[in-house]
């Protein structure tokens, strides 16, 4: 069989009873983190826009998170989708060097408004699962080479993980699913040229989307070439460095170790490219080692990374929240100076704040060659940091673990801390009530045989 058969017979005949248990609590987790970067996401400029396209194409019965907004559900899985990745602060893989749950959560939710259908908590945590592992693997066949010709993952293949998760919870046939994932490859598309603006959110809303799209199509009785990902002109053949590709290796992986369990999901602890976490990580050792005060306090500083990392960091001094997520030199200041990278630091006022433009302009960030760059992230290739104080100290920090790195993440209380911070800044109302119901409602998840308390947990009208 070829790479979409293979995939297409894994995702209809795994039974769910083969998902270990840490499998199911991770995905809760999943859940849990990628709706509170929904609702925090909720307000952005990308979130507004995908509201404001769907306006007038009519209302559906599949919510917008945080917003009292209801649409068909592929246009609720694109702002959905948006929201999660507004802040960069949802979770990803290594292996596919993706925002895999920013997809994967917002399409699974969407699709389970399908007409007639009733799922269980279960169902979702199932189909989150089969699309996860899908994901790992996909990346695993294609990385790093994919990546670095310029490709967005968390379109090109998160787009096709969440498309087996859609066909897996519609109960789609092996053909079906087959030409269901073929035609998701003619749907996703993304570049990392985009970062730094509303494209890259919108990005998980567009694969998020396409995954209701590229079913419903299968589904009403549409085929694909089956050949699409590893065939003679291809994935493989157009997306990838020749020779870089590994499908069969890679699929024969499926589900044997589960993806999940064999390299875990890196979770977000700060608000911005996962690729500046280690300086920051690096900055903040050195607020605390050295006291520093404020900005003023500072003469300069410096940074050292892999050259593909800065490749996507463009932006010195930002302008808005958007480029400050992919600064490494507004995330170094901000770690030296408040010894922190938190969520409203990325707030406009902030971003734009004199003493905090003035350091940032001041830190020197520069691109190295890794040791080992077919390695995403190296621990044994640390970046550096060095600052230098007005009064002559001079001190070093080297990260090569950073907070939150797969293995390192957070438990399941770490997690609900973060859940609630997302939504006493997303500044919705009972924001505090509304964290503790769903909270709830996701904890129960596996053992809930409907979806509706998990659904009033996210829409009921609290006062």
């Amino acid at each position: 069989m070829n790479a979409i058969e293979t995939l297409a017979q894994f995702v209809v005949t795994t039974p769910p009873e083969r998902h270990p248990e840490r499998a199911k609590q991770r995905a809760k987790n999943a859940f849990l983190d990628t709706i509170g970067c929904m609702y925090l996401g909720a307000e952005s400029s990308a979130t507004r826009a995908a509201m404001a396209a769907a306006d007038s194409w009519g209302r559906g019965d599949a919510p917008v998170i945080g917003t009292d907004v209801l649409l068909p559900p592929p246009w609720a899985a694109l702002a959905n989708g948006a929201s999660a990745h507004a802040f960069d602060l949802d979770d990803y893989t290594l292996q596919a060097n993706d925002h895999a749950s920013a997809v994967l959560v917002p399409a699974v939710l969407a699709a389970s408004h399908r007409t007639g259908a009733s799922y269980s908590g279960m169902d979702i945590i199932d189909s989150y699962l089969m699309g996860l592992e899908v994901i790992f693997r996909l990346g695993e066949a294609v990385n790093m080479g994919h990546y670095n010709l310029g490709w967005h993952t968390t379109s090109t293949l998160d787009s096709i993980g969440a498309t087996a998760a859609v066909c897996r919870l519609w109960g789609l046939s092996e053909p079906e699913t087959a030409s269901a994932l073929s035609l998701t490859t003619s749907l996703g598309s993304g570049y990392v040229s985009q970062f730094g603006t509303d494209a890259k959110p919108l990005h998980a809303g567009f694969s998020a989307k396409s995954a209701l799209v590229a079913a419903g199509l299968a589904r009403g009785g549409a085929n694909a070439y089956s050949g699409a990902l590893d065939g003679d002109v291809s994935f493989r053949t157009l997306l990838c460095p020749p020779g870089e590709t590994d499908f069969e290796g890679a699929l024969a992986k499926l589900g044997n170790p589960w993806g999940i369990e064999e390299f875990g999901l890196g979770a977000k602890v700060y608000p911005s490219c996962g690729y500046t976490h280690r300086s920051v990580d690096a900055s903040i050792e050195l607020h605390n080692r050295l006291g520093i005060q404020s900005a003023d306090e500072i003469e300069g500083a410096s940074a050292s990374l892999p050259d593909f990392h800065l490749a996507i960091l463009p932006f010195q001094v930002p302008g808005d929240r958007t480029e400050a997520l992919f600064s490494t030199a507004y995330c170094v200041a901000l770690g030296l100076t408040t010894g922190a990278n938190r969520i409203g630091d990325f707030f406009e006022d902030t971003v734009r704040r004199p003493d905090l433009q003035a350091l940032t302009a001041r830190v020197a960030v520069s691109a190295r060659k890794p040791a080992r760059p077919e390695i995403n992230v190296d621990p044994d290739d640390p970046d550096v940091v060095t600052v230098t104080l007005r009064d002559g100290r001079r001190e070093t920090a080297r990260i090569g673990l950073w907070t939150g790195a797969p293995g390192l993440d957070l438990d399941s209380a770490g997690f609900e801390s973060k859940f609630h911070e997302c939504l006493k800044l997303s500044g919705i109302p009972a924001a505090e009530r509304r964290a503790g119901l769903i909270v709830d409602a996701v904890t129960a998840l596996d053992t809930a045989e409907t979806l509706d308390m998990f659904r009033t947990a996210l829409n009921e009208d609290l006062p």
